[in-house]
């Protein structure tokens, strides 16, 4: 990386070079490990300090004091959480060179801070700069990944089974299907009796809603990546190529953040978090790089509890009869963002032997805990870090990763040796219960605890396969009929599909069509939806219109004209016609609503369901029937031309469908980066979703927010990019500089280590 300015930095660990690019990208050079992860909190504070704040009061229960009464709701669940417990305990239990990393980078984000004037969300906001400590950085990763669980999804599906009863339950329950590409050849789905509570679903469905405006991480629910390593052989260098694009809420700042480091005892370059001493998802040493997907995988559960009143004070019931809850009275500051006017509301926090009460009230006898791994007992898993920057292959990246708990991803690598694998990284209860699974499950009831953690030996793995390569895309991990429970339910499935199509294509791939394939827009599931309108006899009036358009389309989400605008408006019109047929009108109407946000994934794996059942036996999933999706049809000329004009000539996808990239707290009146063009749907490698309610703009909701291409041959070179930049402040040049490049498909030079290759041949 050629360095448009450098600077020198005398930190508590000896001198640190701080470099910058023409992006404002860092790259820091130090005399040891801890000077390095000083001199990367240094430049995070001085590029993202408003957003490690906004992280950690998000974990610490303390928005409100930023966004008034209208974060009571979230501050609340965050309590609940207690995630500060949670990040403390960890701390406490690291080793003593991950405690030192995590030492120095609050000393790092401190000296930042101080370095300057603070960034102007301060000012507006009211509030002033703390010290950072090294638990607000687990808190922060925690903060990041507690509700991209399966929580949320279990909590919708109760009361979709205690409102709608079991025939709509089933209907609306995406389990894998017959087809359905696995990334690795063993594994389970269980299935067992369920049980729902109305009340307690209903309540917990509108606390969580409240919470949502205000928790932004909840649009994280639906997020997704596709990743795919391409061995030696089927390269046109002869060495491997990794790919990766992660697919989240487009946050402004960005969730990731671009940095180099190097030290004696490493050096690596990659996306990280702002807050923590590593590069847990992507990166590269100079002798293997890694990605990561999102494996959707099911480590935790919620429980009903009973509670009483007793003696001693609250009362839970567990296997061994009742026993004490732990209780806690907390304020919570509430200040007016417009006349700095404060409140305080006091509230009871409870957690029981199976964690924290996440929803309802213990005092009216039942409420829901959350048992989540990454929150059970003190977690160890930051000392990886250390150990993957100093793998020299594949294999000992795997093993470094013994001990990784929380999330759980789908980690893929390629190494100089020419080696390309894939493991399941992350922590697997080993549930007594199956059902657990499915839905919330009764807290005293013997069976519904854990018998510890699947072994670490026991997570799928494979290198080196036949095919010469690897890919995930949030797809299937294992076979549903095998020993492992990774997940209840089917994941994205077309995604990799087409990802198969074009790995598949051909022999060898350049490195730039490994990288041309990130921003391929052709739906497999819009093809399937083509060929069965291809099959319907000619209809009348604006269905037929619609149906002549789609039944000779390519299905590529790229290209200007009708179809795929037609098609966008279709999908949405058959979910607005469908579901009542399902549920009631009043759940269909809330579904699409996305009263909660678990919604939006049930609808999109739903639809995606629906076409898949086209490649099955021909017709889509009941209750889709030729006359529904002829209502459908006509519905959607009329909602395109609505939202279009009536030239269906002019209508352009990528026009209606934009990327609008919003400041994280917009009350405050900063800048938000300019929207951009985008095209693709869910369902394409190049991922761009959007809203499933009609007459709503199809604004992307989530998309990829960083893209990477490792490339293995002659030294290594590599490129990144994300849809933003490098620095959070709105002021700053370096706010959304990249975003024109993203916008056009386009990588920026990635500074990789220099390669040490061997030839695999």
């Amino acid at each position: 990386m050629r360095s448009a300015r450098a600077s020198e930095l005398h930190g508590p660990h000896g001198a640190v070079t701080l470099s910058r690019d023409a992006h404002g990208i860092p790259s820091i050079a130090a005399p040891s490990a801890t000077a390095a992860w000083w001199g990367l909190a240094y430049a995070a504070a001085q590029d993202r300090l408003w957003q490690l704040e906004y992280d950690r009061r998000r974990a610490c229960g303390r928005w409100g004091e930023v966004a008034g009464t209208a974060g009571l709701a979230a501050d609340r669940l965050a309590r609940r959480l207690r995630l500060e417990d949670a990040a403390r305990a960890d701390v406490a239990a690291m080793a003593p060179e991950t405690l030192a990393s995590f030492v120095a980078y609050a000393e790092g984000v401190n000296a930042g801070a101080a370095s300057g004037p603070l960034p102007p969300e301060y000012a507006r906001a009211g509030v002033g700069f703390e010290p950072w400590e090294p638990w607000h950085s687990v808190a922060a990763f925690k903060i990041r990944h507690v509700l991209m669980g399966v929580w949320q999804f279990k909590l919708l599906r109760a009361r979709i089974l205690a409102d709608e009863g079991v025939e709509a339950f089933r209907t609306l329950d995406p389990v894998p299907r017959a087809g359905m590409r696995l990334t690795t050849p063993s594994g389970a789905r269980q299935l067992a009796e369920l049980a729902a509570d109305a009340q307690l679903w209903r309540a917990s469905w509108g606390e969580l809603a409240a919470a949502a405006a205000e928790l932004g991480f909840l649009s994280e629910v639906e997020a997704g990546s596709n990743a795919w390593a391409v061995a030696w052989s089927r390269t046109e260098t002869g060495m491997p190529v990794l790919c990766n694009d992660p697919h989240r809420a487009a946050d402004v700042p960005n969730v990731y953040w671009q940095a180099r480091l190097e030290c004696p005892e490493f050096v690596v370059a990659g996306a990280t978090f702002p807050g923590i001493p590593g590069f847990p998802h992507f990166g590269h040493n100079g002798r293997v790089g890694w990605a990561i997907t999102n494996a959707a995988a099911d480590a935790q559960d919620l429980l009903v509890e009973r509670f009483r009143r007793g003696a001693a004070g609250l009362e839970v019931l567990t296997p061994a009869g009742w026993r004490p809850a732990s209780t806690r009275r907390e304020s919570i500051r509430l200040r007016d963002p417009g006349s700095g006017a404060e409140e305080i509301v006091e509230i009871v926090s409870v957690a029981t032997p199976n964690g924290p009460v996440v929803h309802g009230d213990p005092e009216s006898g039942r409420a829901l805990s959350l048992r989540w791994t990454a929150t059970e007992r003190p977690c160890t898993q930051f000392d990886v870090l250390a150990r993957m920057l100093r793998a020299r292959t594949v294999g000992e990246l795997f093993a470094a990763h013994d001990g990784w708990v929380d999330p759980v991803n789908n980690l893929l690598g390629a190494d100089a040796d020419g080696t390309i694998g894939y493991l399941l990284r992350g922590a697997l209860p080993a549930r007594r219960d199956p059902a657990a699974a499915e839905l919330p499950v009764p807290g005293w009831r013997e069976g519904s605890g854990w018998d510890g953690l699947v072994p670490f030996a026991r997570m799928p793995r494979e290198l080196d396969p036949e095919n010469g390569y690897l890919a995930n895309a949030n797809n299937t991990i294992v076979d549903p009929a095998g020993p492992l429970l990774v997940t209840h339910s089917a994941n994205d499935f077309y995604r990799i599909e087409r990802i198969a199509e074009l790995l598949e294509a051909k022999e060898r791939h350049s490195v730039a069509e490994l990288h041309a394939y990130q921003n391929d827009t052709r739906s497999v599931a819009a093809r399937l939806w083509a060929g069965y309108l291809a099959t319907l006899p000619p209809g009348e009036g604006d269905a037929e219109l619609a149906r002549a358009a789609l039944a000779t389309w390519s299905g590529e989400l790229g290209e200007r004209g009708p179809a795929p605008v037609l098609y966008a408006h279709f999908r949405r019109e058959l979910v607005r016609l469908a579901l009542p047929r399902i549920v009631s009108p009043a759940t269909a109407e809330r579904l699409i609503a996305a009263e909660l946000p678990a919604s939006g994934v049930l609808i999109k794996r739903w639809i995606a369901l629906v076409a898949w059942q086209i490649r099955v036996d021909g017709a889509p999933l009941a209750p889709v029937d030729d006359a529904l999706v002829r209502e459908a049809l006509a519905a959607a000329v009329v909602a395109a031309r609505t939202a279009c004009g009536p030239d269906l000539s002019s209508w352009d996808w990528s026009a209606v469908h934009p990327l609008r990239p919003r400041h994280s707290v917009p009350a405050l009146g900063l800048r938000d980066p300019r929207p951009a063009r985008t095209a693709g749907d869910a369902d394409t490698v190049q991922n761009a979703a959007y809203g499933w309610r009609s007459g709503t703009p199809f604004a992307v909701t989530n998309t990829a927010v960083y893209r990477q291409v490792l490339d293995f041959s002659d030294g290594g070179s590599g490129g990144w990019i994300v849809p933003g930049g490098a620095s959070g402040d709105p002021l700053g040049e370096h706010y959304d500089d990249q975003l024109e490049f993203w916008e056009r498909g386009e990588l920026l030079p990635m500074p990789t280590p220099t390669i040490e290759k061997r030839n695999p041949w």
